[in-house]
Parts: C-alpha cells; sequence; structure tokens
C-alpha cells in the first residue's frame, strides 16, 4: 500500500502555514515588542517620580519607619484610640527580636508624645504574651489616655527607648 499526499489546488494563492513568519512579519514583531517594553519603562519611570516613597498601608503609609525599626527592631502598625478613646493602643511587629527587647524596658517604656507635648507613658503591667517576641509577630501596648488628652486625628510621635518616630496619626 503506497500513501497518498493531498496536493494543493491551482485554484488560488496557498497561505504560507501558521508557523511560518515571513521575515516582514518578524520585523513587525520586534518592534512593537520593541515599543511596549519602551512605553512601559517610561510609563514606570514617571509613575510616583513626584510622591514620596510610601513605607506603609493606611494612615501610616507616608511615614518612613527605616531608621526607627533598624533601631527598635518594630514596625509601627498603628496607634488607635480603643475603649471609647480611654485607651491608646500602640500595635507593633516584631522585625528583630533581640533589638526589639527595648519595648519591655521597666525604666525606659514604650510613651507616646502627643502634639501639645504631653507625654503618656506606657502603665506597667503583665504582659499578655511571655515577653519572647517573636520574629513576625504582632504585639501592642495600651497606654491610659488621662483626660482624653489624646484625640484621634492627631499627630503624635511614638518613643521606643529613645528613639522616636514622628508624625504618626491616631486612629
Amino acid at each position: 500500500m503506497t500513501a497518498t499526499v493531498p496536493t494543493p489546488s491551482m485554484s488560488g494563492p496557498v497561505a504560507a502555514p501558521a508557523n511560518e513568519r515571513t521575515p516582514f512579519s518578524r520585523v513587525l514583531m520586534v518592534v512593537a515588542v520593541t515599543i511596549a517594553l519602551l512605553a512601559g519603562w517610561t510609563v514606570a519611570g514617571r509613575i510616583g517620580a513626584d510622591e514620596p516613597a510610601k513605607a506603609g498601608i493606611g494612615p501610616m503609609e507616608n511615614i518612613d519607619q527605616s531608621a526607627f525599626a533598624g533601631e527598635t527592631g518594630v514596625w509601627i502598625e498603628h496607634v488607635a484610640l480603643i475603649a471609647n478613646g480611654g485607651l491608646i493602643e500602640i500595635r507593633f511587629r516584631i522585625l528583630d527580636s533581640d533589638k526589639s527587647e527595648i519595648v519591655h524596658d521597666a525604666d525606659n517604656p514604650p510613651r507616646l508624645i502627643g502634639s501639645d507635648g504631653f507625654e503618656t507613658r506606657y502603665q506597667r503591667h503583665e504582659h499578655a504574651h511571655d515577653r519572647v517576641n517573636r520574629l513576625g509577630a504582632t504585639y501592642n501596648e495600651q497606654l491610659i489616655n488621662i483626660g482624653n488628652e489624646v484625640q484621634r486625628g492627631e499627630i503624635v510621635t511614638v518613643l521606643i527607648g529613645e528613639v522616636e518616630l514622628k508624625g504618626v496619626p491616631v486612629q
């Protein structure tokens, strides 16, 4: 038995198979990809060029915490009024377990300075966790908001040890 191979009819032009490209179509493809890459590179370079670097999320997004975190080992997630405004919560994430031990310093506890200069210190009690700061874990300190000195929307300074993080909005 002999296999027969069908032959194209001679009635019209024969299209090139889809996997074979002409030299012109290859050049067009290279030019199109090059233009797309250049356009993407140009747009990416312009996005955020006139904006400050964002370092966090939500109200903390425009605060650069890199130096603060480098010295304290903690990243401030937020400062918020809780318990109907009677308590101030400073929530932080552990970035360096050894450096973050500074939050347990009884002689120099975490504190907050309001926009009027009023300093609120942490009221010592046993921590809810076991005093071992675990890498990546989130903990909080709660300060009594004496006389409702700190208000929602106020910009405050967080101090851990002697390291300050300024410009923190109270939620």
